[in-house]
């Protein structure tokens, strides 16, 4: 009964402040005047908007470290230690005799 309470209080909140927002959202709409009413003056533009300010802080793009510069040219590494990929180390396989095709197959044999 303790849960059906609670549950039953907080659905009736939810639903007066579900209402309170939608008078609310009336009260200053078009549809809340009165037929005859002249219309309304349109809004002012906002003013322009200004460069920012400089804000304290680091310089995007920019380090605080030192600048780190290339002192030798890149040069490719080595071959590496270790097998050669697509080389077998074993012994090349080769085919001693003719492939012999293999006999017809007659289904199961007969009980």
């Amino acid at each position: 009964m303790h849960t059906f309470a609670k549950a039953a209080i907080f659905g009736l909140s939810l639903a007066t402040v579900v209402a309170a927002a939608a008078a609310q959202a009336q009260t200053n709409s078009v549809a809340s005047l009165p037929p005859a009413a002249a219309a309304a003056a349109p809004p002012i533009a906002p003013a322009p908007v200004g460069p920012s300010v400089a804000l304290p802080g680091p310089d995007p793009g920019h380090n605080w470290s030192t600048t780190e510069h290339q002192t030798q040219a890149v040069v490719p590494s080595g071959p590496i230690p270790g097998p050669d990929p697509g080389h077998n180390w074993g012994i090349a396989e080769h085919q001693s005799q003719p492939v012999q095709p293999s006999p017809k197959y007659m289904g199961p044999a007969p009980n």
